[in-house]
């Protein structure tokens, strides 16, 4: 190894060295050889239908099935959605218990932390409320991957309408699921 100590250079040579390697490293990410589209987003509007009635109130998620990208947006109460969901092949989940008031507390957002979330975020910039009330819907439908649910995301703007029955999704292993 070479050594600068004679002429009182290491700090220097090693700034330079860590500069190097830093930018060599986030060049090296940046083109890793991934598909360039796998993280192109688009939207997608549409509006959440629950036995042929719009949804009032709730949200979207859009999962990509291959790579792993995803988007949430929210259902406002006569069932419209957007989301910028990601390109290609897409599980789908809707959910809206959010809106059930007699949720109580479960680790995450019931009546009885309210308050004290309140409190933590006085004066911090509010998360956007979701709107609307619940509806009994099959609870199958919240997560993307046994909603049953699928769409394909094509490159622009798109509208995608969903709907939802009483029934459920299929039972996964059922064709056509």
């Amino acid at each position: 190894m070479v050594s600068c100590r004679e002429r009182g250079n290491e700090k220097p040579l090693l700034r330079l060295a860590c500069y190097c390697l830093a930018l060599g490293l986030v060049t090296g990410m940046a083109g890793c050889g991934k598909n360039p589209r796998s993280a192109e987003h688009v939207d997608v509007s549409g509006t959440v239908l629950f036995q042929g009635q719009p949804l009032p109130g709730g949200e979207v998620k859009f999962v990509a099935i291959n790579g792993g990208f995803g988007a949430t947006g929210f259902i406002d109460e006569n069932g419209h959605y957007q989301v910028n969901a990601p390109v290609g092949e897409v599980e789908i989940g809707v959910s809206n218990r959010m809106l059930q008031s007699n949720r109580g507390f479960q680790g995450g957002g019931g009546a009885e932390d309210t308050g004290s979330l309140r409190k933590k975020k006085a004066g911090a910039q509010k998360a956007p409320r979701v709107k609307g009330h619940w509806v009994d819907i099959p609870a199958d439908y919240a997560d993307p991957h046994t909603s049953g649910l699928k769409y394909t995301v094509t490159p622009g703007p798109q509208t995608h309408d969903i709907e939802l029955t009483a029934q459920g999704p299929p039972p996964s292993g059922v064709p056509g699921s």
